[in-house]
């Protein structure tokens, strides 16, 4: 299988954005809980949790008590590092903690105004508090100014308050030892409701699982449904369990390569042919999962005096490619690697041949890449062209080896 270098539309990226959003109301339930507008929701089981915890945006926070210091009232994550100062640390190093990125906002600075909607329909899950919005719904579903809008807190992307806050009470996991504990009562910011839909996949589910489009009847991002397919969820292994371990706040994926290289076994074929076998032996889901990256696996053959042998190597793409026609999703192709799943990638050994060099290469921002190009060969105004032109550069130095060896052709 050659590499395919298949042609993106121009609008790929938005709409690949605006998909993972759905109604700006909330991808996993339709109305809130009565007591969701307020004062802190109160949930009795986790489907519960599972139904109303992550209505989107997420509604705003109520006042918070006169008597709290202003440290404590701050839906900053800053703010919230100064007793969590290693899950700030390790937040910090996130994509969380940059989702709402100088590629996302280059493209939403031209529709603040004209289209708030589709401004909002990306903020539910790369900036999902209704603080972080420029613009607050009414009754009527008609769109205003938001008088709490906070433009910084939107630029902090998925804060600590995304996930643990609403109507001012915290939430978390349960204690280590599996129970809920108590807070005491002097405790800050009135202590914390622990949960065990903090360590349940679904808490992801949200933002890692469209509801559509589904070209080939699969969802752009089907991560959470991949997973529950998988033998992890039947053994019980969380998305957290892996990007999260020891509960660090780390988020680790497709951007790691410590991580992307543990989600494979890799072996060199015996025999006539020279190649690879992939095993995707260590990810939960796809490898890799979404459509925006691009893994590259190439094989060199070499003269004894380590001069290839043919002028370019072969080359096989692992990824899925989709592409929007006039509105609709098609699935150009699919050539990621099922949960333990093997693939082979292998050619007959050339004459001359001594050696075969592997490499695989992972671009975690392939398909970014190609869109901020597109966006800026044409006309963009100023602050848009800024900003899309930052994230050229950071998706363009994305790119990492995870293997690369060289072995003597056995005949």
């Amino acid at each position: 299988m050659v590499m395919d270098r298949s042609p993106l539309v121009l609008t790929v990226l938005l709409c690949i954005t605006i998909a993972s959003c759905g109604d700006p109301s909330g991808d996993m339930s339709s109305e809130p809980p009565d007591d969701a507008t307020g004062d802190a929701p109160t949930y009795s089981s986790l489907d519960s949790y599972v139904a109303d915890y992550w209505i989107r945006p997420i509604p705003e926070q109520a006042p918070a008590p006169a008597d709290w210091p202003e440290l404590e009232a701050s839906l900053r994550p800053e703010d919230c590092g100064t007793c969590h100062t290693q899950k700030l640390a390790d937040w910090s190093t996130t994509i969380h903690a940059g989702a709402y990125s100088a590629g996302l906002s280059g493209q939403l600075v031209n529709w603040e105004q004209s289209s708030p909607e589709t401004v909002r329909g990306c903020l539910v899950c790369h900036a999902p508090l209704a603080e972080q919005s420029a613009w607050t719904a009414g009754s009527d579903g008609s769109l205003s100014p938001n008088p709490t809008f906070d433009r910084d807190l939107r630029d902090r992307g998925i804060t600590c308050a995304a996930c643990h806050l609403r109507g001012r009470q915290r939430y978390g996991p349960l204690l280590r030892d599996g129970s809920a504990g108590t807070s005491p009562e002097d405790a800050p910011h009135d202590g914390v409701t622990r949960t065990e839909f903090f360590s349940d996949s679904r808490f992801c589910a949200g933002c890692h699982q469209f509801e559509a489009p589904a070209p080939a009847g699969n969802s752009i991002q089907n991560t959470y449904q991949e997973w529950r397919d998988s033998r992890w969820a039947e053994e019980g292994v969380s998305c957290q369990d892996c990007h999260m371990p020891d509960r660090r706040h780390l988020w680790r994926g497709i951007h790691d390569p410590e991580m992307v290289r543990s989600a494979l076994s890799i072996e060199w074929l015996e025999g006539p042919t020279v190649g690879l076998r992939l095993r995707n032996s260590g990810a939960g889901h796809h490898f890799p999962t979404y459509v925006t990256p691009e893994v590259v696996v190439e094989i060199t053959q070499l003269q004894a005096d380590g001069r290839a042998v043919e002028s370019r190597p072969m080359s096989w793409l692992v990824a899925r490619k989709v592409e929007n026609r006039n509105g609709v999703w098609v699935e150009l192709s699919d050539t990621r690697i099922g949960v333990d799943e093997t693939v082979s990638f292998e050619v007959e050994a050339l004459p001359g041949a001594e050696f075969a060099r592997a490499t695989i290469s992972v671009r975690p921002d392939a398909v970014y890449s190609s869109v901020f190009a597109q966006f800026l060969s044409g006309s963009l105004p100023d602050t848009s062209r800024v900003l899309l032109s930052k994230a050229a550069g950071m998706a363009g130095s994305s790119s990492f080896l995870i293997f690369d060896e060289t072995v003597p052709i056995s005949r």
